[in-house]
């Protein structure tokens, strides 16, 4: 409980910090690049991580390539955005599920805003079609764009599952914007956190994160079907997953 407690604190402590930089940038967006907006996430991420010592490898970031992506995640723990915010060092938007508790919690929703990110509404077609043609804007205007394409954290929704099944429709993200997408590959991240709530236990584990080689599949054949292309990257990153598994 002593690692939640400086997590949480360490949080509350960040953010609030952020206020003078946040007004600033809210007064005079103009002045400040994604980057610089986006490193403050990326900075609060890494320094949260490394206070309750949990550990990132990270591999083939050679994988990505120079231009904006659509990273796609697999995401069995609530640490999981803090390990991508962490791994990623170029501004990313997150597609995030649409619920009060994100869109109104202090400060936060205010760097989700300028960091570009997406609420998307997972029980009403039309508003999700919505999000998803956000997503791609963003993508086309230069700004890499991230999705947990599981919906819910693996072992909520399939206990015996390495990743579960995809809601494919995220990936016409990467359809409508031409972008390539890289699958990023978050391992033995399980039980960074217990628990399913905003309290949980936090522990000191290595992780390791992969990116996986680019897929221009859905670019190079535009009628490639959603369900094909998401199990096709499922399998990918389920296979680097057993890897990894293997040799630890």
């Amino acid at each position: 409980m002593f690692n939640y407690l400086k997590f949480a604190t360490y949080q509350i402590f960040g953010f609030s910090c952020s206020i003078p930089k946040l007004n600033k940038i809210k007064k005079n967006p103009d002045n400040f690049t994604n980057k610089e907006i986006y490193d403050f996430l990326h900075k609060q991420a890494e320094k949260s991580l490394k206070l309750v010592n949990i550990n990132l490898t990270i591999k083939g970031k050679e994988n990505i390539p120079n231009q904006p992506v659509l990273f796609i995640c697999n995401h069995s723990s609530m640490l999981d955005s803090f390990i991508l915010f962490s791994s990623v060092d170029r501004p990313i938007g997150c597609v995030v599920a649409d619920e009060p508790v994100w869109r109104s919690m202090p400060i936060v929703s205010s760097w989700a805003k300028l960091t570009k990110c997406v609420y998307i509404n997972r029980q009403n077609n039309k508003e999700g079609i919505k999000s998803i043609n956000e997503a791609a804007n963003n993508i086309l205007k230069g700004q890499s764009m991230a999705v947990f394409p599981e919906g819910d954290l693996t072992w909520v929704k399939d206990p015996d599952a390495i990743i579960s099944e995809f809601r494919n429709g995220a990936l016409k993200i990467a359809y409508k914007s031409k972008c390539p997408i890289v699958p990023f590959v978050i391992k033995n991240s399980r039980h960074t956190y217990e628990g399913y709530q905003p309290i949980g236990k936090i522990n000191s584990k290595d992780v390791e994160v992969e990116f996986l080689p680019p897929i221009y599949d859905h670019i190079e054949n535009p009628k490639l079907k959603t369900i094909i292309l998401g199990e096709s990257i499922r399998d990918k990153m389920i296979e680097s997953i057993n890897k990894f598994n293997q040799n630890n």
